[in-house]
């Protein structure tokens, strides 16, 4: 296993504080988006993404290079998240949805060839569509969507990332992606135009 991030985990368990600007510089969108994509909300995502930082700045000393940093960065991202979800709605259900949300645009970017008017408002209200179905799934199975699919981690890596089995993660893949199914089969028209 190479860790492309090997030597400047080493200089800042060092106190080289350069070596962990390094660190944050070139992970810092992958801990945002992962966030976002847990929380689904901007102002939160990025204090959680500040917290992240400030906790592996605080443990990097605890990091033993049993994995990649970047797996070990996620698994820290990811229970930050899910810990602040779960903050703000300790017993949310599939079918509510997050009523304070900001309205910035999410991750998810479609494409614009060029498209008419009527082509962008469709690819906008198809984004904001995506959106509202993904709030609606809980915070840990947001949580492996997000890996996946805006990541593109493997099924292991997202086992080991969030400490959880293998057989847990294709479980909760499984039922995230037939949740939106049932979600955006409503929606037929509207995905067909785009």
């Amino acid at each position: 296993m190479i860790d492309p991030d090997h030597a400047y985990v080493i200089k800042a368990q060092a106190g080289d504080k350069k070596a962990f600007g390094q660190l944050v510089n070139h992970h810092y969108e992958m801990v945002y988006a992962v966030a976002y994509g847990i929380l689904h909300h901007h102002e939160r995502a990025r204090d959680v993404t500040q917290d992240v930082f400030l906790k592996v700045f605080r443990d990097i000393g605890q990091f033993q290079g049993k994995s990649k940093f970047k797996t070990w960065l996620y698994r820290v991202t990811a229970n930050a998240a899910l810990d602040e979800a779960r903050k703000k709605n300790p017993s949310q259900s599939l079918d509510q949805d997050e009523s304070d949300e900001d309205d910035g645009p999410p991750p998810l970017q479609i494409a614009d060839r060029k498209a008419g008017p009527r082509d962008q408002a469709a690819r906008h209200e198809l984004r904001d569509l995506l959106e509202r179905a993904i709030r609606k799934l809980s915070p840990e199975h947001r949580a492996v969507l997000v890996l996946r699919e805006w990541q593109e981690l493997s099924y292991e890596e997202i086992a080991e990332a969030l400490g959880i089995e293998l057989g847990t993660v294709m479980s909760r893949i499984h039922y995230a992606r037939k949740e939106l199914g049932k979600i955006l089969e409503n929606y037929d028209d509207l995905l067909l135009n785009i």
